[in-house]
């Protein structure tokens, strides 16, 4: 369980809290706003809250090695987006809103139940696979 004072440290641009054996990301994140990296992975989490979409600034968010069962649609607002790590999960889908992440050119989709992926993000030009 993470203290909800961590949502009072506003400046902070750089956050690891990859390993810890998290089951929910703590609402007090969403209060982060300056964040630039965000590294949530080998935790326990199947979800992502809602309060999370106000972290606009995220060029880095790694989401690798949970139990991550679906992504909500607003993860397509992270337009500063250039990294998104998500192996390892149990996603069968992904939103078709991951294609107007435009600065996006890591995606990594590794060791995932998918079955299929939106036509819209094969004509990303940057992304890599």
């Amino acid at each position: 369980m993470l203290p909800q004072w961590l949502g009072e440290l506003t400046g902070l641009t750089w956050l690891d809290l990859s390993e810890n054996r998290l089951t929910a990301v703590p609402e007090a994140l969403g209060a982060l706003t300056r964040l630039v990296h965000l590294d949530l992975s080998a935790n326990a989490l199947t979800a992502l809250p809602d309060r999370m979409a106000r972290l606009t600034r995220l060029d880095s968010l790694l989401l690798a090695w949970n139990g991550l069962t679906a992504l909500p649609q607003w993860i397509g607002g992270l337009s500063d987006l250039t990294r998104l790590h998500l192996a390892g999960n149990a996603l069968t889908a992904v939103p078709d809103q991951l294609a107007d992440l435009a600065d996006l050119t890591w995606l990594d989709l590794s060791d995932n139940p998918l079955t299929a992926l939106p036509d819209r993000l094969f004509a990303v030009p940057c992304l890599v696979w």
